[in-house]
């Protein structure tokens, strides 16, 4: 798996590449199509990323494997997160009333009632009343918490697929690769015929 046309297909860019192009148009994608829209954007992409690989020569055995890292783990691991994140953003992350003004003052409302109970009960010790405003406040933005924990795990997803597909690259780099293999390493994909 030596990567002979240049940094900007290892296996990590080439996979942040794919992720970005899927991620960009995966919110248009209907529903009942979902894994054959993604599978297809993820085919295009590769495809354009290919033509430009072919004319830096690199390595048919190279692509291949990279294609097949791309097709088989990265595709199907990100349908998984990316199904789940669909259906949370188009349910607005199943927050009551998707979160409209009113549901955050009902919101704020439940963390002052809270707040001002906790602040009675004579077995927990807090002492400043500031406690149930603090509430409030965190009701009011409930809302946008909830959604900021949702896409910050699903940025940590996309993030650990990318340095997952750097480190296998890294891994099998040169690790029980035979000289027959090396040499293949080294044929172009596509050998230019140089003209009689």
């Amino acid at each position: 798996m030596l990567n002979i046309a240049g940094s900007e297909y290892d296996y990590a860019q080439v996979v942040y590449v794919v992720l970005q192009e899927c991620e960009h148009r995966r919110r248009g994608f209907e529903e009942e199509e979902f894994d054959q829209d993604i599978r297809a954007c993820a085919a295009e992409k590769m495809a354009e990323i290919k033509a430009a690989y072919d004319e830096f020569g690199g390595s048919a055995a190279y692509w291949e494997a990279l294609d097949k890292e791309v097709e088989e783990v990265v595709v199907p691991r990100y349908l998984v997160a990316s199904r789940e994140m669909t259906e949370l953003e188009r349910s607005n992350f199943q927050i009551w009333r998707g979160g409209d003004l009113a549901a955050r003052f009902v919101f704020a409302l439940i963390g002052l009632f809270i707040g001002s109970i906790i602040i009675a009960l004579p077995f927990i010790p807090i002492f400043e009343d500031m406690f149930a405003i603090a509430l409030m406040a965190a009701g009011f933005l409930y809302p946008d918490l909830k959604r900021f924990m949702f896409e910050r795990r699903y940025t940590k997803v996309l993030n650990r697929i990318v340095s997952d597909s750097a480190g296998y690259q890294e891994n099998a780099r040169l690790h029980y690769m035979t000289s027959q293999d090396i040499q293949k390493a080294f044929e172009p994909a596509n050998p230019r015929r140089l003209p009689p």
